[in-house]
């Protein structure tokens, strides 16, 4: 499994204490383990799925008063 490097993890959070990048990455909802120094771990597959321009794209909102006019 390949995981972001200490580098990516600067420049996503905006932060290099390992404490402040884990309380960043969990207020945006990634998930992350925790090394035995304290650093976070995030695999690049869970980066880069919710930066995949499918996930943006938001479903389209259904129109429940147009079942009132089905015959």
């Amino acid at each position: 499994m390949m995981f972001l490097s200490a580098s990516d993890l600067r420049e996503i959070t905006g932060y290099k204490k390992p404490a402040l990048q884990r309380k960043w990455l969990a207020k945006n909802g990634y998930s992350f383990d925790v090394r035995g120094d304290g650093r976070p771990v995030v695999s690049v597959a869970h980066y880069e799925a919710r930066h995949s321009p499918q996930k943006r794209q938001r479903p389209s909102a259904f129109n429940l008063a147009a079942l009132d006019n089905l015959e």
